[in-house]
């Protein structure tokens, strides 16, 4: 597979099919913050990972719940990480990957 240039990483991203635990470092996403255990893209240059999901994730999409245009997937954010973001569709406090707090 051909090395990937993904909008959020300056250098190639390198494919590998398994991230082995046992004889490596555990890697985390880049994009989600998970542990990376499955199919990835990393930086050989300085340890920069994607799951293959955050990967291939689109640059945008559009959502029914916000109709007026498109939204943009960013690589971070451009929020002070000290401040709470409050969703605008149902008022929920989120974490700092924008996902409702539990």
């Amino acid at each position: 597979m051909e090395p990937l240039q993904h909008f959020s990483h300056e250098h190639p991203l390198i494919f590998s099919e398994e991230q082995s635990h046992e004889s490596e470092e555990q890697a985390y996403c880049s994009g989600c913050g998970e542990l990376v255990s499955g199919p990835s893209f990393s930086c050989v240059e300085c340890g920069f990972y994607l799951d293959k999901k955050c990967a291939e994730a689109p640059s945008q999409l559009n959502h029914p719940f916000h109709r007026n245009h498109s939204l943009n997937l960013l690589a971070s954010s451009p929020y002070d990480a000290s401040l709470s973001i409050i969703c605008d569709f149902c008022g929920e406090i989120c974490d700092r990957n924008n996902r409702r707090e539990s």
